[in-house]
């Protein structure tokens, strides 16, 4: 494509707080681009490995029409937009009007149209592009096109809660893999579960007072609360599979499902299992509704994220554990986002030790109940032509 020419380009951070762009000011411009971020979440769990857009169509400050990607392979959010207001019959004149996205208008031909040829057909005047799509093939395209065509541009707004929106987009155009979220469960004082021979005891306690009035001790621990538990199927919802080791599959015989919301499908279950140690029944494989898919030999974590990604389209994948897998992806610098939910009520004294870490690069997301939510991402801020406050000038 060549350098781009900005000239004709405004930058929302070059702009005075109390300056006017399109006859709105700055803070009605991030008003109407975080209506866009709403419509955009709408496509969560569902439009991977695309990004989740939203569309906001204004004249005069109202709005006439709002549209969002909706399904993978389905319209875009600007046509569902233009579509749903000519089913309504307002197939206009929309040359005074200020059209909003979340990411810049695509200029090549997927399984849709280009979207920055529809808003020069629908006559659009202004576009509001809250972020430069992050692949460099093609970032600034469609913005080059609409300005080349006299269509006034402005870009940047709310900049970073677009890129953090598409976090796993940006990690898939720029590093050509599948994103990685890795999440876990620790104590107070930074346990993730038992050790293996307090596991043990407990078995060997269980078998000798199953026939007993005694009651068993339940060896599966239970860190984190409901609330969190919730909050976790939530984001499960939004993954393309969900990874643990052989040791997790074995020993917590876990579901790795959705459950408690709607979804349009399970996410894959993958194990790690390097020397076929798996205990691969039919009760296990028919615990979720997901495929079931075991991998194993010798792993090279990112060459392994990069086939998920280039052959089989996977967009994003939670990495639930054990801990020697949660740690070898935080090693191969190949974790994209982290959860942590910590209960500091418990404390164990001892057992499998939570993945080792810079926790001064935590940041306190929210409170779960009783839990404490931490999260760290990976700062994307330089992955892709991108428009920064203060980069350009209008």
């Amino acid at each position: 494509m060549g350098e781009m020419d900005f000239a004709g380009l405004s930058d929302f951070g070059g702009m005075a707080e109390d300056s006017l762009w399109g006859g709105l000011s700055k803070d009605a411009h991030r008003q109407f681009m975080s209506r866009c971020l709403v419509l955009a979440e709408r496509g969560w769990g569902r439009v991977s490995p695309n990004p989740m857009v939203g569309a906001v169509l204004v004249r005069g400050g109202e709005v006439l029409g709002e549209g969002w990607h909706s399904v993978f392979g389905g319209a875009h959010a600007e046509r569902m937009l233009f579509e749903g207001l000519e089913a309504g019959g307002q197939n206009e004149d929309f040359s005074d009007c200020i059209l909003y996205v979340s990411l810049e208008p695509c200029a090549h031909f997927g399984k849709t149209p280009p979207c920055a040829n529809l808003i020069l057909e629908k006559g659009v005047g202004a576009v509001v592009v809250g972020v430069l799509d992050p692949n460099l093939k093609v970032s600034g395209r469609g913005v080059e096109i609409l300005r080349a065509a006299g269509v006034k541009v402005l870009v940047g707004v709310l900049a970073d809660e677009c890129r953090r929106l598409n976090g796993s987009f940006w990690v898939n155009q720029v590093l050509g893999r599948t994103a990685v979220v890795a999440k876990w469960a620790e104590t107070g004082d930074g346990f993730m579960g038992r050790s293996a021979e307090e596991l043990h005891r407990l078995s060997t306690r269980n078998s000798i007072l199953s026939s007993e009035i005694e009651p068993l001790q339940n060896d599966r621990l239970l860190i984190s609360g409901e609330e969190s538990g919730r909050w976790v199927h939530g984001l499960r919802s939004g993954m393309d599979a969900i990874l643990v080791g052989v040791n997790t599959w074995n020993l917590d015989q876990p579901k790795l499902n959705v459950r408690g919301l709607e979804v349009m499908k399970q996410p894959i279950r993958i194990v790690l299992d390097r020397n076929g140690r798996g205990e691969y029944t039919l009760e296990g494989s028919s615990r979720s509704e997901g495929e079931l898919w075991v991998i194993g030999g010798d792993l090279n974590l990112p060459e392994l994220l990069q086939w998920l990604y280039e052959a089989h389209g996977l967009g994003v994948i939670l990495v639930e554990g054990g801990a020697s897998i949660l740690q070898s992806f935080l090693d191969a610098d190949c974790v994209d986002l982290i959860h942590i939910l910590r209960n500091s009520q418990m404390h164990l004294g001892s057992g499998i030790e939570s993945p080792n870490l810079d926790r001064s690069m935590l940041i306190r997301e929210q409170d779960l109940g009783a839990d404490k939510h931490w999260v760290w991402r990976r700062d994307l801020r330089g992955f892709g032509m991108e428009t920064e406050e203060g980069d350009l000038g209008a």
